[in-house]
């Protein structure tokens, strides 16, 4: 009987011991984390005060309550450009000195530039429908009439049927990707790598005029089939939850402009890991792209267009010193607006950074450079970049209330 007067208040300890190190043990935690979670509603200030409040929570209140058109990224020119060997472009330098000047510029590879931040890339598409339009470039013949052995280059893709991602044909033909898709499979491949990224500005600037040199391919002009089919080819790579379409943005409005001038653009969060295609070309050149698609229903890309165009949504403005009022206007107002930081190598080879400044200040939601790495030759040091290094930041001009953080 001693036994088991001794043995029962112990049996009692030990079961209170283990009660209380049930409420310890870490399945308890969860219950505490789950209590922690950031305060995204746009009244709780700003995205500092919500990662005051948590850390990590700054990023995810500006994907809830910050609109892409709320934002500024940096992007590239001509941003399959390859750098035009010596020989051709000696040859460019005896028949236009200043063309020569202008072309002297190249992008490394598309991931490179993704890498460092670009969240606009542009391509130059030619269409060619039948295969061989720009299978042998005039620069090329001309140095072989010369007695010089053109340097080794990979044109077989060019015989095929498809377009192709060319600068100017006959002398500037060296791209990343020849191929139209190709470009695309390799700007695919970076987003699916990254699928958390801003969303990317696909500039698209169709070409349709080659140089006036005697034997110079004759390029084809941009009509609604060429059209048709760069919107299928566009299709073909990119599957519709990875665009960001005039539909979708258009939703339930009668019209593209009436949407992004009220309702407006996605929030970030909605876009991250997504694109956006625009076309670069004047306002008639564009006007066979909405032929028989009102306000873009059905098509894959935005397009330059008159203000008061019921397309309206996005516009090319590349002279940011003489047209900040227009951009500002024009950003305050809901689209989206893509401008240039510098120009055919000037602001590389003088060190000048008013342009660039200026860019940075209109507002436009993509700023393309030809020098997110300086070139060495000119010795200026001359870069375009975002301020802190940052890849994306609260447009300076219609900056969202709170948004106080970098959005990348």
């Amino acid at each position: 009987m001693k036994r088991v007067a001794i043995w029962v208040p112990a049996l009692a300890i030990l079961a209170i011991a283990v009660a209380l190190a049930a409420s310890c043990s870490p399945s308890a935690a969860p219950v505490a984390e789950a209590a922690k979670t950031c305060d995204l509603k746009a009244a709780s200030a700003s995205a500092s005060a919500a990662e005051a409040a948590l850390a990590g929570c700054d990023a995810k209140w500006i994907d809830a309550n910050v609109a892409i058109n709320q934002l500024q990224s940096m992007g590239t020119h001509n941003s399959y450009k390859e750098q035009i060997p010596d020989v051709e472009m000696a040859l460019i330098r005896e028949r236009s000195p200043d063309a020569a000047i202008t072309l002297d510029y190249a992008h490394r590879s598309f991931a490179e530039q993704l890498d460092k931040g670009a969240r606009q890339i542009e391509l130059d598409p030619s269409d060619d429908p039948q295969g061989g339009l720009f299978a042998t470039p005039l620069a090329r013949k001309l140095l072989t009439e010369k007695g010089v052995t053109p340097p080794d280059y990979d044109l077989a893709v060019m015989s095929r049927p498809g377009i192709k991602v060319i600068h100017v044909s006959d002398i500037d033909y060296r791209s990343h990707c020849l191929l139209f898709t190709d470009c695309l499979k390799q700007i695919k491949a970076w987003s699916d790598a990254h699928p958390t990224h801003t969303p990317i500005l696909m500039m698209i600037n169709p070409k349709s005029s080659g140089i006036s040199w005697p034997g110079a391919a004759k390029v084809l002009p941009w009509g609604k089939e060429a059209f048709d089919r760069m919107d299928a080819e566009i299709r073909s790579v990119f599957s519709a939850n990875q665009l960001i379409t005039p539909d979708q943005v258009r939703g339930a409005h009668a019209t593209l402009r009436e949407a992004v001038t009220t309702t407006g653009w996605p929030k970030l969060g909605d876009a991250r890991g997504k694109l956006i295609f625009t076309i670069d070309l004047s306002a008639e050149a564009n006007k066979p792209y909405a032929d028989g698609h009102p306000s873009l229903q059905g098509r894959v890309a935005f397009m330059t267009t008159f203000p008061d165009a019921p397309e309206a949504a996005y516009f090319t403005m590349n002279e940011p010193e003489q047209q900040q009022a227009e951009i500002q206007s024009l950003v305050k107002q809901g689209f989206l607006i893509r401008t240039r930081a510098d120009a055919d190598t000037k602001e590389a080879r003088a060190g000048t950074t008013t342009r660039r400044e200026a860019a940075l200040a209109s507002g436009a939601q993509y700023i393309s450079t030809d020098y997110l790495w300086p070139d060495d030759r000119f010795g200026t040091g001359y870069t375009a970049t975002l301020p802190d290094a940052a890849i994306t930041r609260c447009n300076p001009v219609l900056t969202a209330p709170g948004c106080d953080a970098k959005a990348e």
